[in-house]
Formats: structure tokens, C-alpha cells, sequence
């Protein structure tokens, strides 16, 4: 995968370290250069173990000839390793036509803002995504990336839901309508389907298809695994996250989520140590501060507990609610920090947006059940995504056994 290998980027390193890290064989080195409208492409294949050749070409193509070419090496790499291509996968390959060459770095640049997953990031990636989709309108990759602008946006609760949301379903259907075997079209469209729409059927189909067209496909695996252990489908489950971490190891997104399923699963300290890995390489990462938060929460833990939680609103940048953490604490301990912290965002959400379920969370924390479900209930109304791991997550333990909770159990659409 591009994220775990880019981690060796400018690393002066031996290969056969670099493939032990991977778990990989075989390393595919490369060069690429650009002349006006002319891409010249060089390729080797390396056998990790021993750092010898097995393979090398070149390739000179016209730039809009750019996707054909990376079918063709890929094409000649298999072929070399005599690795079984199924004939999706070959058909997927062969069907790689023109592209315009400045809707596809339009698009590239687009995809390395959305990794970054900010909301300066968000901002930036769909003017790219938009100005890719202006060279080629029947771009359909670009509707993709458009498409996970607005889910994620929706998603991390930057703006409600039912004006995100619809956005990017409208978004990757018009990506499907272009071309019904796009994989990451079928992974996103999962996604909104799960995310917003509580459609758990639909969005199993469009998981399994978009794994079946690219089973390669980490983002994938790792939806798909999210999807399960909402489910408490933990054979299932255990199966795609760790699919998900083969494909790609070093990427800190599947490394912190893992963690939080490790919560979800009650292994808290394997969680916390998960979560420590994470935060060495990204210390601003704020799900891991998530995370960490909720792992210390259930071990009883609520001074580091309390840490973690004014760590994880400080990246957030919300130094009110920092303010009133600590404020509380001294006050009253946790309970009351965890209040006072509620009720700063209750009275913010009457001027602006904010995700309910963020809410509920601290009056759950603070042990006040009534404005909890109050909450909770706003965001089920809203079709917050957060409520899709309701029957999983871990600050909702202490209201599991209220019928009011239990109806929501049954809303969002899971078993209760």
C-alpha cells in the first residue's frame, strides 16, 4: 500500500530491511519522467531476500496513455512473479484507457490533501477533485474523491450530516454511472449506505463487491472490518482487520481504529499499548487521544483517562471545553469535569454546529443518563455516524439496559 511504503520515502536503508518491514519479497523500484506531453517510465523488479534483479523495463507512452501504463507494468509484474490474477483483476487492468493528464494530477494532488484527513485538507482536496472533474468531466475517479470530501466531512462532524451526506452519495453514483467496476466507488457508496443511511444490507453488498472488484484493496478490508464489529461479528471481523493490516502496516489511520475495536472487544490493554504506537508517529492524531481516553475510562483509570480527554479537544483546537475539563477536575473530579465539558458544547451547539453524539458522550461520562439520551436522541434524529458502533461502543455501557437506549438500538438498525 502507497501509505505504508511512503514511510520509507528518502529512507537510506537496505532493501531486504525494507521488505522485512513490509513482509513483502519483492520490491518494485521505479523512476518516472516527464517531458511536455511524453512520460518515460523505468521499472525493476528486486528479490528482497538477496537485493538482485529479476526484472526491469522501460516504457515511453503519451501522458494521457498514463493509466494504460501502469496497467502494462503491473500486467508484466505478475507475469513475472506467475502470480494467480483473477480475471476481474485482468479485466480492471486492460480496461485502463486515455486520461487527461491534468485531470489526473488535479486528482493526485487531490487524493494528498484528503490523506491528511483536516479540515483545511477537506477544503483543499475538492477544488482539486473539482478542477480534475472541470478537464474531464467523465472522470470517474474524481466523483470518488468528491464523494469522500463530503462523507468525511460528514463524518467528522465539521458539518451536519443531511447536508454532507446527500452530497457525496450524488457524488459516487455519478462515479458508478461512469463505471460500474470502480472499487473505491462501491467502497465509498458502503460507506454513506452504513454511515448515514443505517442500511446495513446495502452497504455488505457494496463492501464485498468493491473487495471482490480489487481484493487488494486495504480501505476496503478495513471498512468492511469496521462494518462487522458494529455487528459483533468478531470471527468475520478479525479476519478483514488483519487482511487490513498485512496490505498495510504502517498507515496510522487502521493502526488507531484497530486499537479502538480492541475497546470495543474489552482487550483494553493490548488497546492502550495500540494506541501508544500510534501516537509516537502521530502525536496530534486526535482519535488516538479518542481512544486512549475511552481505554483508560473502562480500567478505571480517570485521572489518565481525564488527560487523555483534554489531549484529544486540545488538537481539536476547542480550548473552552480544554478549560473546562480542568476546571471541573479540580472542582469535582471526573464526573464533574466531564459536565462542565457537556454543557460548554450544549450551550455552543444553540450558535453553531456541533455533533450531538459528542455531547452525549461527556454527559454519559459525567453519569447524567436523562441529557445522555437526550442527546443521543438528537443524534439519531440528525443520522450521525458515530451511533452505527451504539451497540459496540464503549460510553454507552451504563445506559445499555434503558428501553429508550434500546430503541435506538433498533433505529439505527442493529440487533439489540
Amino acid at each position: 500500500s502507497r501509505t505504508s511504503v511512503m514511510q520509507f520515502k528518502n529512507v537510506q536503508k537496505p532493501l531486504p530491511e525494507i521488505a522485512r518491514a513490509l513482509g513483502v519479497e519483492g520490491i518494485v523500484e521505479g523512476s518516472v519522467q516527464r517531458s511536455g506531453e511524453r512520460v518515460r517510465v523505468t521499472a525493476q523488479l528486486i528479490r528482497a531476500a538477496t537485493d538482485t534483479h529479476l526484472w526491469s523495463e522501460s516504457y515511453e507512452r503519451d501522458a494521457r496513455d498514463v493509466l494504460t501504463l501502469e496497467a502494462e507494468v503491473s500486467q508484466a509484474i505478475a507475469r513475472e512473479i506467475r502470480v494467480a490474477v483473477s480475471p476481474e483483476e485482468t479485466r480492471t487492468m486492460v480496461r485502463a484507457g486515455p486520461v487527461n493528464p491534468e485531470a489526473y494530477e488535479a486528482y493526485l494532488k487531490g487524493q494528498s490533501h484528503w490523506y491528511q484527513l483536516s479540515r483545511e485538507h477537506f477544503d483543499a482536496a475538492l477544488q482539486y477533485f473539482e478542477l480534475a472533474l472541470q478537464k474531464d468531466p467523465k472522470f470517474a475517479l474524481a466523483y470518488v474523491g468528491v464523494a469522500n470530501v463530503w462523507m468525511m466531512r460528514g463524518d467528522a462532524g465539521l458539518m451536519p450530516p443531511h447536508e454532507a451526506m446527500p452530497k457525496g452519495k450524488a457524488a459516487v453514483s455519478k462515479a458508478l454511472a461512469l463505471d460500474e467496476t470502480l472499487s473505491e466507488a462501491h467502497i465509498t457508496l458502503a460507506n454513506i449506505s452504513e454511515l448515514y443511511d443505517y442500511d446495513w444490507t446495502a452497504a455488505e453488498r457494496d463492501f464485498r463487491r468493491g473487495i471482490e472488484l480489487n481484493p487488494n484493496s486495504a480501505d476496503g478490508h478495513f471498512m468492511y472490518a469496521d462494518f462487522l464489529i458494529s455487528q459483533k461479528r468478531t470471527e468475520e471481523w478479525n479476519n478483514e482487520i488483519h487482511k487490513t493490516l498485512e496490505l498495510d502496516p504502517f498507515n496510522p489511520f487502521f493502526q488507531c481504529f484497530y486499537g479502538w475495536h480492541l475497546v470495543y472487544l474489552q482487550r483494553y490493554d493490548e488497546a492502550i499499548a495500540q494506541f501508544r504506537k500510534v501516537l509516537e508517529i502521530a502525536p496530534d492524531f486526535s482519535s488516538a487521544h479518542m481512544g486512549l481516553w475511552g481505554a483508560y475510562y473502562k480500567k478505571g483509570m480517570q485521572d489518565e483517562a481525564l488527560s487523555e480527554a483534554r489531549k484529544f479537544f486540545s488538537v481539536l483546537h476547542d480550548h473552552e471545553v480544554e478549560e473546562a475539563l480542568t476546571r471541573g477536575y479540580a472542582e469535582g473530579g471526573y464526573e464533574r469535569a466531564m459536565h462542565l465539558g457537556a454543557d460548554v458544547l450544549a450551550a455552543r451547539s444553540q450558535r453553531t454546529h456541533v455533533p450531538a453524539v459528542r455531547i452525549a458522550r461527556l454527559y454519559a461520562h459525567a453519569g447524567d443518563k436523562e441529557q445522555a439520551l437526550h442527546w443521543l436522541e438528537k443524534a439519531c434524529d440528525e443520522r450521525e455516524s458515530p451511533l452505527t458502533h451504539l451497540g459496540v461502543a464503549w460510553d454507552w455501557d451504563s445506559l445499555r439496559s434503558d428501553p429508550r437506549f434500546q430503541d435506538l438500538i433498533r433505529r439505527v438498525g442493529l440487533t439489540p
